[in-house]
């Protein structure tokens, strides 16, 4: 996973060609206004026969810097933020802003015959949220955290629903404000939601790992303990020279129990089972070996105060 932070990386996926349709629209839009507004712009008493109109309305602008700007914001941050979640996640990401806008234009019977820059507002603060502190060169000299042009760009979007409002009424006041908050709140409850899920993910992977690792140690201990008592009888009789039945078996048992690779502790520290530590341990078939072999001369279990 990348970083969200090489704005300029190589662009793959959904981002390069939506921004080519911003740039096929306007032609349209350039060769003949009124014909591509009518059939690609979003009217609510049409959108059930024009029912592509809930995202193609996206693609429209009314002059140059409109295109300018939506192209190239979308180009910047819809690039990277589909580094970073992926083409399927930012392809509803955008899926939820563009409809954000037009299914609030639908209820309030507000045409959109340009973007309303809902998803390029959805992706600044989306990437805010993310890369805080990642500087953006305005007016490509002057450096500025996304995080404070994104709170611009919220001033701005509270000063314009003002002015819409007063000026053309409701409907076209929430169109924006309500595209760009679904996009934004998808996003928020999409990255929360992940955050949790991967957490519970690993909090369960620790679980599952720590049972089995304390059903390990209940299986080692079980059969350490029942196998010493052997151990320590062989001892006994061979000092005492006796051979007993047995012996060689018990020799070959212990050697196919070596694990190797295991670091195992100093001849005199071998407790046998009188230590809850040595009992766990993968080397105590090794260990009981050497204790057979004579290392140490007795078992010695050290004091506190030794």
């Amino acid at each position: 996973m990348t970083s969200g932070r090489d704005l300029f990386g190589p662009k793959l996926g959904l981002t390069l060609p939506l921004c080519g349709l911003h740039f096929v629209f306007f032609f349209l839009y350039v060769a003949d206004p009124k014909k591509t507004a009518g059939l690609f712009g979003f009217w609510p008493s049409q959108a059930l026969t024009q029912p592509w109109g809930f995202l193609s309305f996206q693609f429209l602008h009314s002059g140059p810097m409109s295109l300018f700007f939506g192209a190239f914001a979308l180009y910047i941050l819809g690039s990277a933020l589909e580094a970073e979640w992926g083409t399927g996640e930012y392809t509803a990401f955008w899926l939820v802003a563009t409809l954000g806008a037009s299914l609030s234009a639908w209820a309030l019977g507000t045409p959109l015959v340009s973007d309303p820059f809902v998803v390029p507002i959805s992706m600044l603060f989306a990437y805010a949220f993310l890369f805080p502190d990642t500087e953006f060169l305005v007016f490509f000299v002057i450096p500025v955290k996304v995080k404070w042009i994104a709170l611009f760009s919220l001033g701005l979007l509270g000063l314009a629903f003002v002015r819409d409002l007063f000026s053309f009424g409701a409907g076209p006041a929430f169109v924006r404000v309500l595209g760009a908050g679904t996009g934004f709140l998808y996003f928020w409850v999409r990255h929360h939601g992940r955050f949790k899920a991967r957490r519970a993910a690993r909090d369960a992977v620790v679980a599952v790992k720590a049972a089995g690792a304390i059903r390990q140690d209940e299986v080692l201990e079980k059969r350490n303990r029942e196998l010493f008592p052997r151990v320590e009888a062989l001892r006994a009789s061979e000092r005492a020279g006796v051979e007993p039945p047995g012996g060689e078996g018990l020799r070959t048992e212990l050697q196919r129990l070596v694990v190797p690779g295991v670091n195992i502790c100093k001849p005199v520290d071998f407790k046998g089972d009188r230590d809850g530590v040595c009992v766990k341990c993968e080397g105590f078939a090794e260990c009981s070996l050497r204790y057979l072999a004579g290392q140490p001369g007795q078992i010695v279990v050290k004091k506190r105060d030794e």
